[in-house]
């Protein structure tokens, strides 16, 4: 079940975004507190030695996804560390494409968050999987 937050909330989430996803060129496309929608189109700069996207970037691209996915979850005053990440590495993404990212909770607990997103290809076929941990701290 899609558990919406308020637009002022998701402005605000979607406003924080690092610099670094604006690097890699993510775009996001659904925020809710149990479901995050986000793409990417990948060009040379994601690119690996064999011409297609780079494990970084796709694990950049699931990390960004978990981050804002925590964020929606956070009461004021707090954020989120990434603190553990793994990733399973299915199907290479060719250059051009654009690839699809859904990250959902396996759990949400206080001190911390732990998400699974999976890393679509054009084709609709799993390109990645990727868990992650994300501990709240406390932010001021």
């Amino acid at each position: 079940m899609i558990k919406p937050i308020d637009g002022v909330r998701k402005q605000e989430i979607l406003s924080k975004l690092p610099p670094f996803a604006e690097e890699l060129g993510v775009e996001i496309v659904e925020v809710a507190a149990d479901r995050v929608v986000g793409q990417l189109v990948v060009t040379p700069k994601h690119a690996n030695r064999n011409g297609v996207m780079h494990g970084g970037a796709i694990m950049g691209f699931a990390d960004v996804l978990g981050g804002v996915a925590s964020a929606a979850n956070l009461a004021s005053g707090y954020s989120t560390v990434t603190v553990e990440s793994k990733t399973n590495f299915i199907r290479a993404v060719q250059l051009g494409s654009v690839v699809k990212g859904v990250c959902e909770p396996i759990n949400i607990g206080k001190k911390i968050m732990i998400w699974q997103t999976k890393i679509f290809r054009e084709d609709n076929s799993i390109a990645a999987i990727i868990t992650q941990s994300q501990m709240t701290i406390r932010w001021s």
